[in-house]
């Protein structure tokens, strides 16, 4: 009732994972762990094996050994399926006898695809295709791998949620080595949705590249950083990128360019009008620079 695919990028030392179902939050049946590994549980899933999985390494088995124990415990292990990487050794996984039709996998170096209940054996080889042929960073390689799964048919049943996460060291917030997690829990097409969303995150992340670029280069240079920040957001005039034309507004001013700071802000209050009580209460609190407010609200 599952497709899935765990992986690791040894050399960005990322790890992580792309699930889709027809079930309700088909991402609990996975966890990976930064500098560690991942693993899928699924068909009849015990859930019990993701901590044990981790516990498992931290005690240094490999992961023939820990399939083997998984094998030996549990009693129901012929309707479960697994598969697992790590950051040592090739991956492995393991379809179940009882597991139901069409249930299968497929190795790869550094990858495990999984799936059970599926439109047929295509699922699985199209997801293999997919993720060695696509470059790019693991979440994009692990994307395209679930697009080609969902869209060689997919779970037999239907569709209804989707997860894709990424693990690495200091990603994220702090913690949390996420670099990417996103989960559709309900959604008529869950897998397009995770890319739709994906592709917002690939935004931000420009956007955020162009401001980090801002704070580093020579005053020379900022003018033309901001100018392809402002030529990036030009398009994107909605609540989502709110905070990031006010970002780019306030960068302007701070190189002393106030006619473009000024235009960037008047975009800003053409996004959302209520905002200015905001920024008329920044002049006083000393967080809004009075010499734009006076032009600002002259004009708005």
């Amino acid at each position: 009732m599952t497709f899935s695919i765990v992986a690791v990028d040894r050399e960005e030392k990322s790890v992580g994972f792309a699930i889709a179902s027809c079930c309700w939050d088909a991402g609990q049946v996975c966890m990976a762990k930064a500098e560690a590994g991942a693993i899928a549980s699924q068909a009849q899933g015990n859930l019990a094996f993701l901590a044990q999985f981790f516990e498992e390494l931290d005690a240094g088995r490999d992961l023939d050994a820990i399939l083997a124990r998984f094998r030996a415990a549990d009693p129901e292990i012929a309707s479960r399926q697994l598969g697992m990487v790590s950051f040592a050794g090739p991956a492995v996984a393991y379809t179940g006898r009882r597991c139901t039709p069409w249930a299968g996998h497929d190795l790869g170096e550094g990858f495990a695809i999984q799936g059970n209940t599926l439109a047929g054996p295509q699922v699985v080889s199209a997801m293999r295709d997919a993720f060695v042929e696509t470059s790019g960073a693991l979440h994009e390689r692990l994307y395209a791998a679930l697009a080609a799964g969902d869209a060689a048919g997919g779970d037999l049943r239907g569709r209804q949620s989707a997860r894709l996460a990424v693990r690495r060291r200091g990603a994220g917030q702090p913690g949390t080595d996420a670099l990417v997690d996103i989960a559709i829990e309900d959604h008529a097409d869950p897998v397009r949705e995770l890319g739709r969303i994906l592709g917002v995150g690939k935004t931000l992340l420009e956007i955020l590249g162009h401001l980090r670029a801002f704070s580093r280069a020579a005053p020379a240079d900022k003018p033309a950083v901001l100018g392809a920040l402002r030529a990036l957001l030009d398009d994107k005039r909605d609540g989502r990128y709110l905070d990031w034309w006010e970002s780019l507004g306030m960068a302007y001013h701070e190189t002393g360019d106030l006619d473009r700071a000024l235009e960037a802000f008047q975009i800003y209050l053409e996004i959302n009008p209520r905002m200015q009580s905001a920024l008329e209460a920044g002049v006083d609190l000393g967080t809004f620079p009075a010499d734009l407010a006076r032009r600002l609200f002259a004009t708005s």
